[in-house]
């Protein structure tokens, strides 16, 4: 079954609309979905491209201090990520930040009943939704100062829930960008473990078409190396493309300069 799924390492995170700033807008929670998964290929493709491999699939609230450049986890969904998968569009969330309480809301965006008539095709299947169904009917808090967790009332996140502090996604896109993936779980060597060697030669030579997982072999294996082992990457990508022709160039060239500046960027740290 191995030799039906790709090689290489397909990583991939969202934010969810509907990220909150704090009252005086120095801290913004947002949530995020965050995959990793191995491409189906060969006859596992067909049909509709096939069901890639998963191999992390996770949903979590994030706080992000916009003075100090910090990121913190602060809660999980992955039980219910185990159930209807952490793709953006599966899920319905709200969030309301207020002084040291983050309050949030998600929920599956098909109802309960679609999962137990649907998916669950056991009685053990039928408990989990249920028991899912019960923990995600409230909404949540988080308490920063004290780090708890529980449930409270629609009434109170109803009360406490306002739309004028939604805080931009792009903004928040943009402010996440800068964040090292490991920071959003994304330890491509924990999830899929195999030489640095072939993680270098599949980023510099674009044999894995995924842009978050070449960042992320750039951040935590290319980072590391020596000057001069960076440099004679570099060296590698020009005479990789000097040797191409036509097209096949042109293509490499465009495709490359993203790595090729952000590997560069290195030798300036």
């Amino acid at each position: 079954m191995t030799s039906c799924y790709s090689e290489y390492l397909h990583t991939d995170y969202s934010i969810h609309h509907g990220a909150c700033w704090n009252n005086d807008r120095t801290s913004t929670a947002f949530i995020t979905s965050t995959l990793a998964y191995r491409p189906a290929k060969g006859i596992a493709t067909f049909p509709g491209g096939g069901i890639p491999e998963y191999l992390m699939e996770d949903v979590g609230l994030y706080i992000y201090d916009t003075i100090k450049h910090d990121l913190h986890k602060v809660a999980d969904f992955n039980d219910l990520a185990g159930f209807i998968g952490a793709w953006r569009s599966s899920w319905k969330t709200k969030i309301a930040y207020t002084d040291s309480l983050v309050y949030y809301f998600v929920q599956p965006v098909s109802d309960w009943s679609f999962y137990l008539q649907s998916i669950a095709k056991t009685e053990e299947d039928s408990t989990l939704v249920y028991d899912l169904k019960d923990k995600y009917s409230d909404p949540l808090v988080f308490n920063i100062n004290t780090g708890n967790i529980h449930p409270v009332n629609s009434s109170v996140f109803i009360s406490i829930y306002n739309k004028d502090r939604e805080a931009d996604f792009m903004n928040v896109h943009d402010m996440i960008s800068g964040i090292p993936l490991s920071e959003l779980g994304l330890h491509i060597k924990s999830i899929y473990p195999k030489p640095d060697k072939e993680y270098i030669e599949e980023t510099i030579y674009l044999k894995n078409t995924s842009p978050v997982s070449r960042r992320a072999v750039i951040e935590q294996i290319i980072s590391l190396l020596s000057e001069k082992e960076i440099m004679n990457l570099l060296d590698k990508m020009d005479n990789y493309e000097n040797k191409l022709e036509g097209l096949e160039k042109q293509e490499y060239e465009r495709n490359s300069k993203a790595v090729y500046e952000e590997i560069s960027a290195l030798l300036i740290r």
